[in-house]
């Protein structure tokens, strides 16, 4: 199992990288800090896409 943690400091300004990156680095969790998102604007079918 791969786990990776990450903190974003903002998940809007953060979420092109984050993608990329993890589209490059398939792992099995991700763990994001400090996302700074409301949970109803938090995108999470982007990230189940990558």
């Amino acid at each position: 199992m791969k786990l990776a943690t990450w903190n974003v400091n903002s998940l809007n300004v953060r979420l092109p990288h984050v993608l990329d990156w993890l589209r490059d680095n398939p792992i099995d969790v991700l763990c994001i800090q400090e996302t700074k998102q409301e949970d109803s604007k938090f995108p999470y079918a982007d990230l189940k896409a990558a």
